[in-house]
């Protein structure tokens, strides 16, 4: 019976490849990867926009007004619940390899070959760009090949040395080498190796095609190397979509391009638990998709884009135990910024009341922590139909006593309530998310399967349910020349 099943799959490979001869090619492919993005991620986001305009049911992303789509498993070779790097890689090069692993086999013998590096080989432009730090595993798994995805140098180097024609986005993570045997800064190398850097939003601005091969860092980076979650951005800032359609407007041309767009920062905020960003940062990538499909509208007879996700993050969930059966989304509209800078704000005031109060005192008086909450959440506000209850608060409570704690031994000790967070402030983003009806598992990724849609020349080959390491096989038929 297995045996049939194996035949019966190698078939459909087969008819698809058959059915693709004599179509025309992607000369124009756009590859989207949503870090963490599941279905529920995506539908949290429909839902939202429907809550904010008071309707039930969902405004759909422009995501899912694919005409193709699909659904992927993820896992790594030695896990079922891989991480990003492994699973970059097999969206990278159709080959499956080990968690935490940058463009490698399993065990490290040998590079593999991108689908970048191939369009690259056939003439294509190739562009990367991610809102993360653009050594990240995602991005890197595109274009560069080690062992370890916290080689964070060594994947700069490489990226300094390619041949790619326009990253975008986050900050290189390590600009210099820890261990001090390589004297090199690596933005000096990718300036010696052409690169035109760009850190600054007017010179951004002014790109025009002709400035050569170009290495954009988003003059908003935040200590973390990634551009600043869209809620936190100021008005005017530029956005994942903005990248993107200079990148097009850059790389466009005879010789067609190749264009991978990381949406990341869906995966950090789901790994908080953070309902409200997560949102933002899902609809901040529908409206880079949005370009591209502008660009589709011209250009439908050579233009391939294909959306998906690397993993599932959180364990998010529309419903949950003591929710909103409802799913009121627009309860998260009261959160005034992601839940990481509201931490870092939290934090700031906190250690100044140990330093005026002293520890003892500063853990005894948690008011202003729920007024600060109040105030930038909404949260223990019943007007705003977020009042706290009794358990809820006792549970705050706890979790700000905690929060004093030597890390180390609130890692401990509470591990699986709070992880390596700030124990107040996690338990009040899991708070807020459980008021609007959405639940989480985890703070870390899950093994579900992650969505797959396709428009454009090529797109019905992505129907169905097959492995991620055959999206980009897929991607090769349609571009095959």
């Amino acid at each position: 019976m297995v045996r049939k099943w194996k035949y019966t799959i190698a078939l459909i490979t087969v008819l698809l490849l058959f059915v693709s001869c004599g179509q025309t090619k992607a000369k124009y492919v756009f590859y989207f990867i949503g870090d963490g993005m599941g279905t529920v991620q995506m539908n949290a986001a429909e839902r939202y926009l429907a809550a904010m305009e008071g309707k039930n049911g969902i405004i759909p992303l422009a995501i899912n007004l694919a005409p193709a789509s699909g659904m992927a498993t993820t896992n790594s070779t030695n896990a079922y619940i891989t991480d990003s790097g492994a699973a970059a890689t097999a969206l990278a090069s159709g080959i499956k390899t080990s968690s935490g692993t940058i463009g490698m086999d399993a065990d490290h013998r040998y590079p593999l070959k991108s689908i970048t590096e191939t369009a690259k080989e056939r003439g294509m432009k190739v562009g990367i760009i991610t809102n993360v730090d653009i050594t990240h595993a995602t991005p890197a798994g595109f274009y560069a090949h080690q062992p370890s995805r916290n080689n964070y140098y060594e994947i700069g180097r490489q990226l300094a040395y390619s041949n790619y024609d326009f990253y975008g986005g986050g900050d290189v993570r390590q600009k210099t080498d820890p261990k001090g045997i390589e004297k090199d800064n690596i933005l000096d190398l990718a300036k010696q190796n052409g690169f035109l850097y760009v850190n600054n939003a007017t010179a951004f601005r002014y790109l025009e095609p002709g400035a050569g091969r170009v290495l954009f860092v988003h003059p908003d980076v935040k200590s973390d190397y990634a551009m600043p979650y869209r809620m936190d951005m100021d008005p005017g800032s530029i956005t994942l979509a903005d990248i993107l359609e200079k990148a097009v407007k850059m790389l466009k041309g005879p010789e067609g391009f190749f264009i991978m767009v990381e949406g990341g920062k869906i995966d950090w905020a789901s790994h908080f638990n953070d309902a409200a960003a997560t949102i933002t940062e899902v609809l901040d990538m529908d409206d880079a998709v949005r370009v591209a499909l502008d660009f589709y509208s011209r250009n439908k007879k050579n233009t391939l884009i294909v959306i998906t996700a690397d993993h599932e993050t959180g364990g998010m969930s529309m419903g949950t135990t003591y929710g909103n059966s409802n799913l009121d989304l627009s309860l998260l509209q009261w959160q005034k910024a992601s839940f990481t800078q509201l931490v870092r704000e939290y934090t700031e005031i906190r250690n100044m009341r140990i330093e005026e109060y002293g520890p003892d005192s500063a853990r005894s008086d948690p008011e202003w922590a729920f007024n600060y909450l109040r105030e930038q959440t909404g949260l223990g506000d019943a007007s705003k139909g977020l009042g706290l209850r009794d358990f809820e608060e006792q549970d705050l409570i706890l979790a700000y006593e905690r929060s004093f704690l030597p890390r180390n031994e609130r890692i401990s000790r509470d591990h699986f309530s709070y992880t390596a967070y700030e124990p107040f402030m996690v338990t009040a983003s899991r708070i807020l998310s459980r008021k609007a009806g959405i639940g989480w598992t985890t703070f870390g990724h899950t093994g579900t399967p992650v969505p797959v849609r396709a428009f454009g020349v090529g797109a019905e080959q992505f129907n169905g349910y097959y492995d991620n390491t055959d999206i980009p096989k897929r991607i090769l038929n349609v571009m095959r020349k």
